[in-house]
């Protein structure tokens, strides 16, 4: 029952009407019992520092950022998280009286999702495709999973170095960039992450890979995509006889860390691993 003393979140992003995250938040707040309501804000870029300056004027306790305002919305805010300054994005904020807090709890999400499915980095071979905001949040989550190597493959080599450097200033790991053309000379990939937009609904037969990949060079296939559920490069991958994941867990748990972050609380175990074969099951 909504009162007035019931809490509002949101999400902040154009669009936002096709967003899972209002289910799941509702998923959430039913089963631990929480006085919240979650819902979404549509808001254009010219708008955006206006809703955030409509955060603390409305009392809402705290939103989701995504798309494309979480590098935006950085410069609006009091405060920011130092994973979030790393990978250079905010999809979380927290509202602590008049003082606004940026994280990001895209690494966390995904680094709960890889340890759902048993899939463990550390001392691990990392190979990143795509050099964007999702593979920053990959290689910072990397970075903290004390991997062995990060390899970033993009088709855009100065967009690789960017990445590579920044890996560098943070974390003492070894790099190193490729070129995709240089991808069928590995012979080991490693934990491959596929972090571009590259076969994401509706252009399902994309694949950011060449067809004279090896597949079974990899140890596990990694794509943050979670629509399709299966893309092409997973396939690809699952016929090669490789473990593959998809990007549903890195969604389910983001918002797990951001609700956390907000109520101060972390659930049970149990009752994330079944909130989460629902929130998977809904989708299928």
């Amino acid at each position: 029952m909504i009162t007035g003393k019931t809490k509002v979140y949101g999400l902040i992003g154009h669009p936002v009407e096709h967003s899972f995250s209002p289910q799941l938040h509702y998923m959430l707040a039913t089963s631990l019992a929480v006085d919240m309501v979650y819902t979404t804000f549509d808001v254009e870029k010219s708008a955006l520092k206006a809703s955030i300056e409509g955060i603390k004027a409305l009392n809402i306790s705290g939103v989701n950022v995504t798309v494309p305002h979480k590098v935006a919305v950085m410069k609006y805010l009091d405060a920011i998280d130092i994973a979030a300054m790393r990978i250079g994005a905010v999809n979380t904020i927290v509202r602590e009286g008049n003082v606004l807090t940026g994280y990001n709890t895209d690494y966390l999400g995904l680094k709960m999702a890889l340890d759902y499915e048993k899939i463990f980095l550390k001392d691990e071979d990392i190979l990143i495709i795509g050099a964007g905001g999702a593979a920053r949040a990959v290689a910072v989550m990397c970075g903290y999973a004390n991997v062995r190597k990060i390899t970033v493959v993009n088709r855009t080599i100065e967009k690789a170095e960017e990445l590579v450097k920044t890996i560098k200033e943070y974390f003492d790991i070894e790099t190193e960039v490729i070129i995709m053309e240089e991808l069928v000379e590995l012979e080991n990939m490693g934990i491959v992450f596929q972090t571009t937009s590259l076969g994401m609904f509706p252009n399902i037969k994309n694949n950011p890979l060449k067809d004279n990949i090896d597949y079974s060079k990899m140890k596990v296939a990694v794509d943050l995509i979670f629509n399709p559920i299966e893309t092409e490069f997973l396939a690809k991958a699952r016929k090669a006889g490789v473990k593959t994941m998809n990007g549903l867990g890195m969604l389910y748990y983001q918002g797990v860390k951001a609700f956390e972050l907000w109520q101060g609380i972390i659930p049970e175990k149990s009752v994330l691993d079944k909130n989460f074969q629902l929130f998977i099951n809904d989708r299928q």
